[in-house]
């Protein structure tokens, strides 16, 4: 066998190994997803009181009269 063979088979050789060496490395590393209740677990707020209560957004300037309250 000519040393051109030898060598195309030992690089192919290489290649598929390297290649089943790092599917198997990445198939390590693979997590689960979560499902999506514990998602949605996840996001939820932790205590399950009464919301807070929001600003109207509604800043005076100026205090008004009586007539306008």
């Amino acid at each position: 066998m000519s040393s051109a063979v030898v060598f195309l088979l030992v690089t192919l050789g290489a290649v598929v190994v390297g290649s089943l060496v790092l599917w198997a490395a990445h198939r390590v590393r693979i997590v689960t997803p979560a499902e999506f209740q514990e998602q949605l677990r996840a996001l939820a707020p932790r205590d399950g009181g009464a919301g807070v209560e929001q600003p109207s957004g509604i800043v005076r300037l100026e205090p008004g009269t009586e007539e306008e309250r």
